[in-house]
C-alpha cells in the first residue's frame, strides 16, 4: 500500500492521543513526559493542517506557468464541468488542420457530453469576428498560417455547433469586434490565459493557469463579461448574415 500523508498523520495523532492517555496511569516525573510529548505531537498535526491549507490557498492566489496548451485535457475537464468559457480569434480544433482533429473529435464529443447533463449550467464561446479589423490585423501578424481560411472554418464548425444545440439556451456563441485582450479557457472555477504572439498559435506559447476566485481571476472574468455584453458584439446568426450583406 502506498503510505499518503493522511496516513502518517493518523498515525501520529493515535500515537499522540495514546501518550496522553497513558499519562493518566503513570507516575508523576513520567507522567510529565508523556504528556509533554502528546501534547506537542497533536500540536504539530493540527500546525501542518493550518499550513497546508494556507500554502494551497497561496497556490490558488498565484497561479502558475505553462507550456503551450493540451486541448486534451480541456475537453476532460469539460465533460465534467457546470459551466464552461472561451475566448479567442479561433481555436485550431475547431479548424480543419490536419494535425488537430482528433483533438476536434475529443472537445466536441466533451461539449455533447457536458450539454446532456442537467447539471450543465452553460457555455460562452467568443470568438472574433471575422470582419472585424482587429481580426485583419491578426491576419498580418500570422503569416506562419492563413488566418481568415482558418477563420472561416471554425466558423463553420461553430455554425454546425449551434445547429446541434439550437432551441438549448445553454450554449452561447459570440462574435466580438474589438482587439481580444488574451485568449481565455475556463472550466468552472479554473482557467488559463495567454497573449497573443506574432506569427505563433495561442497552443504554442506559454500560458497562465490560475483559480477564477483569484484576484487575477476576477479582473479576467470582468474582461469577459464587459467583451461579451459589448454593443458590437454579435450572435453567431448576426454574424453571418452581416457576412453574407458583405459578400453580395
Amino acid at each position: 500500500m502506498k503510505l499518503r500523508p493522511w496516513h502518517l498523520m493518523v498515525f501520529v495523532v493515535s500515537l499522540s492521543l495514546g501518550l496522553i492517555a497513558a499519562s493518566f496511569f503513570a507516575q508523576e516525573r513520567a507522567k510529565d513526559i508523556l504528556l509533554a510529548v502528546g501534547t506537542n505531537l497533536i500540536s504539530s498535526v493540527f500546525f501542518f493542517i493550518l499550513l497546508e491549507l494556507y500554502w494551497r490557498q497561496m497556490k490558488r492566489a498565484n497561479g502558475k506557468e505553462v507550456d503551450g496548451f493540451d486541448y486534451f485535457k480541456m475537453a476532460r475537464n469539460i465533460r465534467k464541468s457546470k459551466s464552461v468559457r472561451m475566448l479567442s480569434t479561433y481555436i485550431l480544433p475547431f479548424t480543419e488542420h490536419a494535425k488537430h482533429q482528433v483533438e476536434r473529435r475529443e472537445l466536441l464529443e466533451s461539449i455533447a457530453k457536458a450539454a446532456s447533463r442537467r447539471s450543465f449550467a452553460g457555455m460562452q464561446l467568443l470568438f472574433l469576428h471575422p470582419a472585424s479589423p482587429a481580426a485583419k490585423a491578426r491576419a498580418a501578424e500570422r503569416q506562419d498560417d492563413d488566418v481568415p481560411a482558418r477563420m472561416a472554418e471554425s466558423l463553420a464548425c461553430l455554425k454546425s455547433l449551434a445547429k446541434q444545440f439550437e432551441g438549448d439556451g445553454r450554449v452561447e456563441i459570440r462574435l466580438f469586434w474589438r482587439t481580444p485582450p488574451f485568449s481565455l479557457f475556463q472550466t468552472d472555477d479554473f482557467a488559463s490565459l495567454s497573449f497573443y504572439f506574432r506569427d505563433r498559435p495561442i497552443s504554442e506559447v506559454s500560458r497562465y493557469e490560475f483559480f477564477s476566485d483569484s484576484p487575477v481571476g476576477e479582473f479576467v472574468e470582468k474582461t469577459f463579461d464587459d467583451l461579451w455584453r459589448d454593443e458590437r458584439t454579435v450572435t453567431l446568426a448576426e454574424c453571418q448574415r452581416q457576412l453574407a450583406a458583405e459578400a453580395d
